[in-house]
C-alpha cells in the first residue's frame, strides 16, 4: 500500500506543493510537457506565421517590380485584387473554424499549408487581371484558417 507521502508531489525545490496534492496534478511533469511544446511547436509555428505575413504584404513588392505594369492594372484594380484577399479570408475564416473543430489541428493545419503553398505558387503563372483576382481571393481563403487554428492548437 502506498503511503500518503508518495501521494504527495513535490515542487522544484524538493518541498510538498499543495496545489499538486489538491488537484492531483503532477506540476514537474506538467512542466516538462510545456517545456517542449515551447521547443517543438512554437518554432514551427512561429515561422508559418511569419511566412503568413510576409505573403500578405508580399504583393506590395511585386507592384514595385512591375507587377501592375505586366498586368495592365490601373491603381483601382490593383486595390481591388488586395482588398479581395481579405474578403476570401473574412468569408472563409468560420468554415474554417468549423472544418478545425471537425477534425483536427493535426490534420487541418497541414492541409491548409498545403493548399496556401499551392495557391502562392499559382501567383507565379498568373497572366492576366482576372487570375489575379482568383488567386488574391483564393490566397486569402487558404490563410484563413491558419491564426484560429494555431491559437485552438495552442490552448
Amino acid at each position: 500500500m502506498a503511503s500518503k507521502e508518495s501521494a504527495i508531489f513535490r515542487d522544484d525545490t524538493g518541498s510538498p506543493n499543495s496545489e499538486s496534492v489538491e488537484s492531483g496534478v503532477d506540476v514537474a511533469g506538467e512542466r516538462a510537457l510545456l517545456r517542449k511544446i515551447d521547443v517543438r511547436v512554437l518554432p514551427t509555428v512561429s515561422f508559418l506565421y511569419l511566412l503568413s505575413f510576409l505573403d500578405r504584404s508580399n504583393v506590395a513588392n511585386a507592384k514595385i517590380e512591375g507587377l501592375a505594369e505586366a498586368l495592365h492594372m490601373t491603381g483601382n484594380q490593383y486595390l481591388t485584387g488586395l482588398t479581395l484577399y481579405f474578403v476570401g479570408y473574412v468569408l472563409f475564416e468560420i468554415p474554417c473554424n468549423i472544418v478545425l473543430k471537425r477534425t483536427t489541428p493535426k490534420f487541418w493545419l497541414p492541409t491548409l499549408t498545403i493548399v496556401w503553398g499551392v495557391v502562392a505558387t499559382l501567383i507565379g503563372i498568373v497572366q492576366n487581371l482576372a487570375g489575379f483576382f482568383v488567386v488574391r481571393f483564393f490566397l486569402g481563403v487558404a490563410e484563413s484558417g491558419l491564426f484560429p487554428g494555431v491559437v485552438f492548437y495552442l490552448s
